[in-house]
């Protein structure tokens, strides 16, 4: 961790940074009598004190000024600085209100990703939390999926069941050590709930030198835990929490926001996926996606088949995995060549596909995905995230997920 904030503090971010902005930062922890850097000096004089302060062992930096600085190397690039200026027009915030006189170049220094997110975590506090959550939303690729037995069911998003649901959250987390802090962020998004719960990590150590001797420290940093609902379906995403407490995530959401306590305990509520369709047609099964104008192709990059065996007292035990990797998509076809036989023995495990999405710019965009049954459909979250789930649900890969009559499973063929 001191090795990742030390990147992020190089020589350039020094050389470029606004030292005013840093002066602003310092300030935040230190006060105006008691900085250890003077800031009343010509900038080059700044430049070289700064460089003389972070130069020493992240050990001797200040730890609120570290955790700050970590906050902001978050969204230090330019996908961060995305999500800042999206937020900014989403609440209607100008970041830069009143021009400089003495800017006068094309290209400013201050528009530099890393600059942008100084200054709107300094000044538009309330812009970089929301920015940061919503990085948060988009971050997990595998989200945990529970579905609840009905459609329909609405979310109480008053401040009492929120402060209701943030209670049980801590109190939960604080069970697996990760400390008392907790952030709630809600937002409501194409007719989705969506939550992100800023909380403390577990504590960790770790070794750093400090001079000529190595030290170690303990740090405990800021996790992101995302959760989505779809009224409508009666379905609930999570990510970012550890395997072992999104069940009870789960249930605290349905008691405190639904109340609905044990809306996503039925047995059914994990069981969400399906490859028999797949397994049904054999090594030829393609993807069907005309129903949609932007999916330019769909290809089975991937696939993996586990054999089980029947032992002397009859049960079917798992004995190995035969997996097929084609880039051109045509994994799944190889089985053709291969032991692999679907049947009694052999059970199609997962697939990974790639959809190709038609887009303004040259290339398609490209969406890999990872489903493997019951409950695993993994993928970056992005503006495609509804056709995937479609595409999944249209090609019979969904389990008993009726849509509107408009909305026919297909068997590919």
């Amino acid at each position: 961790m001191g090795y990742d904030i030390k990147r992020f503090i190089n020589p350039k971010f020094i050389k470029t940074i606004d030292v005013r902005l840093m002066r602003e930062l310092f300030v935040r922890h230190f006060g105006e009598d008691a900085m250890p850097v003077a800031f009343d000096g010509d900038a080059t004089t700044i430049r070289s004190a700064m460089t003389t302060y972070f130069g020493e062992p992240v050990t001797d930096w200040k730890e609120g000024l570290v955790a700050d600085l970590h906050r902001v190397a978050e969204l230090g690039g330019n996908e961060g600085m995305q999500l800042i200026l999206n937020e900014a027009r989403r609440q209607g915030v100008i970041l830069y209100p009143d021009p400089d006189p003495e800017d006068t170049q094309s290209a400013p220094i201050k528009h530099d990703a890393k600059h942008v997110a100084l200054h709107t975590y300094l000044h538009h506090h309330h812009i970089f939390e929301a920015a940061a959550d919503f990085q948060a939303l988009r971050a997990p690729t595998a989200m945990a999926e529970f579905r609840g037995p009905e459609r329909d069911v609405g979310a109480d998003l008053t401040e009492a069941s929120s402060a209701a649901f943030k209670a049980a959250i801590v109190k939960l987390f604080a069970q697996d050590l990760q400390g008392g802090y907790c952030r709630l962020g809600p937002y409501e998004e194409d007719g989705e709930i969506n939550f992100v719960v800023s909380h403390g990590a577990p504590v960790t150590t770790t070794p750093v030198v400090a001079g000529d001797r190595e030290q170690i420290i303990t740090l405990r940093a800021v996790k992101y835990a995302a959760l989505r609902y779809s009224s409508n379906e009666g379905l609930l995403r999570i990510g970012g929490v550890p395997n072992a407490q999104q069940a009870d995530v789960a249930a605290i959401f349905a008691e405190h926001i639904l109340g609905r306590p044990g809306f996503f305990a039925g047995k059914d509520a994990r069981d969400l996926y399906t490859l028999d369709p797949v397994t049904a047609f054999g090594p030829d099964f393609v993807f069907r996606h005309a129903f949609d104008e932007r999916i330019l192709d769909v290809r089975i990059v991937a696939a993996a088949a586990d054999f089980f065996a029947e032992d002397e007292d009859g049960v079917w035990r798992y004995v190995r995995t035969w997996e097929s990797k084609d880039a051109s998509g045509a994994a799944l076809r190889h089985f053709k060549a291969s032991e692999v036989r679907f049947g009694r023995g052999w059970r199609l495990g997962e697939i990974t596909f790639r959809a190709f999405f038609k887009t303004d710019a040259k290339r398609p965009a490209k969406v890999t995905v990872r489903l493997k049954p019951p409950g695993t459909l993994a993928f970056r979250r992005t503006r495609f995230e509804k056709a995937i789930h479609m595409l999944v649900a249209r090609n019979g890969l969904e389990k008993d997920r009726k849509r509107d009559d408009d909305v026919v499973v297909e068997a590919a063929e």
